[in-house]
Order: structure tokens, then sequence, then C-alpha cells
């Protein structure tokens, strides 16, 4: 990931790192989904959702008032 950003959020499927990316979108924090996922089994393997540094409090927070959470 691009130097500056900070990684708000993971889950083991991508639907739930995109509900979090739109969550995200709809306060106006950009984020990016780094699919961490193995090349044979995409199923297999973390997604994680970055956010510039500024503004990776906020995003978590965000994220927990949503109810949205990381997978255990």
């Amino acid at each position: 990931m691009k130097e500056g950003w900070i990684r708000v959020f993971s889950a083991n499927e991508m639907f739930k790192v995109k509900i979090a990316e739109d969550k995200l979108k709809q306060h106006g924090i950009e984020s990016h989904i780094v699919n961490q996922g193995d090349s044979a089994i995409p199923s297999i393997g973390q997604v994680e959702l970055f956010a510039p540094k500024e503004k990776a409090t906020d995003a978590v927070k965000i994220l927990r008032e949503a109810d949205i959470r990381k997978d255990d």
C-alpha cells in the first residue's frame, strides 16, 4: 500500500470490505481495497481496506458506529 495509508478494516470476504468502503465513501473518506487472496484460490486470504493516515481514526469510528466489524 502507498505510504501514509493505514489499514482500517479487513475481512475474509470481499463483500464485507465493499460495504465498509461504501460507508466511508458516504462520509467523504477515500479508501482503497487490497486483496491478499491466494491467486489460485481467490476465496482464501484477507481483503484489507486502507484509508489515509489523517482520516484513519475517523474511518474506524464510522465503521464502529455503523456496526461494521472485522472478522475474528
